[in-house]
């Protein structure tokens, strides 16, 4: 039943290059907006508001279309990896180019991890999202705000940065199998998924625990939190701190 209803769907999509029918590339945009709202949950934290997320949801259907019009059925490539790889990063490129993540905020990084290793030093333990703020001077729900945006800045890099050398994603929501690859595209695939698990075991053993609980049974922050029996905002702060290690190392990876 589902291979007819995919085989269905490519015809249409076949008569939609042909003749550019609008009814038949609306039906098309239905029939593959899970696509879109797949690319869009993944990236669920990069948009601060409904507005922003309204736009990351326009900008991927926008993509989807452009997708209908360059797939080519003859390079052997289904057409929901072909789209779902590039409508997510055309998401993280629209993110990145409205700037989600304000100037000031980047800047509060440092001063934020600044901040915990002096208070982790004098007190010889983990500060609290409380001490944190007021040895920065800042309102608590403002600091946890920024340590969130700080978080997903990061992320956004990381995984800007891989699509636009591998034109792959760190997590697919879609299944893919090397045969739906080049062989030299398998090859890459399989040897950056090597790089990254080295690059997770190099990790501490509580950066492991937050992305292996927020990435493989996705498990939100307050939940990885009461699991772990620390804070919330201590939980995103070793998730950035793990994702700009990962970023390294790729980035090590790529210059040979």
């Amino acid at each position: 039943m589902e291979q007819a209803y995919i085989e269905d769907s490519m015809e249409e999509l076949l008569e939609y290059q042909k003749n550019g029918d609008l009814e038949v590339r609306n039906r098309l945009v239905l029939s593959y907006l899970y696509i879109v709202r797949s690319a869009a949950v993944q990236l669920r934290g990069a948009a601060a508001n409904s507005g922003q997320e309204e736009d990351l949801l326009n900008q991927g259907v926008l993509a989807l279309m452009e997708c209908m019009e360059r797939f080519d059925a003859s390079k052997g490539a289904k057409f929901e990896t072909y789209a779902y790889i590039r409508v997510r990063g055309a998401m993280i490129d629209y993110i990145r180019k409205q700037d989600f993540i304000p100037h000031r905020t980047r800047n509060m990084g440092k001063k934020i991890n600044e901040a915990y290793m002096q208070l982790a030093n004098e007190t010889m333990r983990e500060p609290t999202l409380e001490e944190l703020s007021e040895y920065l001077k800042l309102d608590a729900g403002k600091l946890n705000q920024y340590m969130k945006d700080i978080n997903n800045s990061a992320v956004l890099s990381f995984e800007g940065m891989l699509n636009e050398v591998t034109g792959m994603a760190v997590k697919q929501e879609l299944p893919m199998t090397d045969m739906d690859l080049k062989p030299e595209e398998s090859f890459m695939k399989q040897e950056i998924q090597t790089i990254l698990a080295d690059g997770i075991d190099s990790l501490s053993d509580k950066e492991k625990a937050v992305i292996s609980l927020y990435y493989y049974d996705e498990i939100k922050y307050a939940g990885i939190a009461k699991i772990m029996g620390i804070g919330e905002s201590r939980v995103c702060q070793i998730h950035t701190k793990a994702i700009l290690k990962l970023k390294t190392i790729m980035e090590e990876y790529m210059r040979g």
